[in-house]
């Protein structure tokens, strides 16, 4: 997109944005529209007389922002709504043809032709005698020829119908809010072919008629209400068939886990007893450092029975305090001890 071009979308967007805004009754301030029909103004005399500044399009550095400033405000003004969305339905409301009583929105149009379609095909494949509450519920293997096509056709169509009824659906609620987002058409067109299977599985390739025969008022329909649900809700019936692969893979699979289980435990173990080994053997140190320490301090305590009281009273303090933190020592080491054998 070239710097014209773009400048020009802006306009487009913050001309509609201001529109809509004071359609709806909101405040806009006012030098918002002034900035930006000046700005208009000035495009259609560059485009008029084709003059430019500085060998640029026509406008200046502070021009441009404070259009996308006015771009910027104007767009929060408006949330939820998007500039984009506004454009094409301000676009596409000047459009004329003969579809154009079904919205401003292109999606929308060709959805609701494809629905009416659908619909009218459903009729019309009915009124063929080859299409009856017992052929439909023959089934692919039961049935041939003409017969099997025309009946396969009536449940496609139902699920067809079921699918651009669920892209109606949704797609309304954001042309409601004005966010609608073209780029996303093709999802739309992916749910309506993701219907096509869904509904042609769910009616003739899963057992529906047992589920049904508890239930004699759907159990003559079953199989076009149950295309018609499957078109409806391709992503539940894709949920339901990725939750049985899982579960196969699980079943299949249940060995190789049990035996990775088995690894892991052996491993873990054998982790927990080399610290135990670990841990005794510092205390082992621990108590033997103790036990030299208390040696040098009687034999000092022998050898210097002649020194005066008060280095006597500190070497006892020493000794003292050295006993106490071994016995401390102690407790801690064997509670770990016996920690580690109950996880053991």
């Amino acid at each position: 997109m070239s710097q014209k071009d773009f400048i020009s979308h802006l306009l487009i967007e913050c001309d509609v944005m201001i529109r809509y805004a004071s359609g709806q009754g909101k405040t806009i301030p006012s030098y918002m529209p002034n900035t930006v029909y000046q700005l208009q103004r000035k495009q259609d005399v560059i485009a008029t007389d084709g003059e430019s500044v500085d060998g640029g399009i026509g406008f200046y550095e502070h021009e441009l922002s404070e259009l996308t400033k006015c771009h910027k405000e104007l767009s929060v003004l408006v949330y939820p709504a998007k500039p984009l969305t506004l454009a094409i339905m301000d676009k596409e409301s000047t459009s004329v043809g003969w579809i154009r009583f079904l919205g401003p929105v292109k999606l929308v149009r060709h959805m609701s032709i494809l629905a009416i379609f659908f619909l009218l095909s459903i009729i019309g494949l009915s009124i063929s005698p080859e299409v009856n509450q017992k052929t439909i519920n023959e089934g692919l293997f039961n049935s041939e020829g003409k017969t099997l096509l025309l009946n396969q056709l009536f449940l496609l169509c139902c699920a067809g119908l079921g699918a651009t009824f669920a892209c109606l659906h949704k797609s309304r609620n954001y042309i409601r809010q004005c966010n609608y987002d073209p780029k996303f058409d093709s999802t739309y067109w992916s749910m309506v072919i993701m219907g096509f299977m869904a509904g042609l599985m769910i009616a003739e390739l899963i057992p529906t008629a047992d589920l049904a025969q508890n239930n004699p008022t759907i159990s003559d329909f079953h199989k076009p209400l149950a295309a018609l649900l499957g078109g409806f809700s391709a992503d539940v019936i894709y949920s339901v068939l990725n939750r049985l692969v899982d579960v196969f893979n699980q079943l299949l699979g249940s060995s190789d886990q049990k035996a990775k289980e088995q690894v892991k435990n052996t491993i873990t173990q054998a982790d927990l007893a080399e610290q135990l080994h670990q841990q005794n053997k510092d205390l082992k140190e621990s108590m033997a450092i103790a036990q030299n320490t208390n040696q040098q301090l009687l034999s000092l305590i022998a050898d210097e029975m002649a020194l005066p009281s008060d280095k006597k009273r500190v070497i006892l303090a020493q000794l003292n305090h050295a006993q106490n933190v071994a016995e401390n020592s102690k407790p801690a080491e064997r509670s770990n001890v016996a920690s580690e054998h109950e996880i053991a």
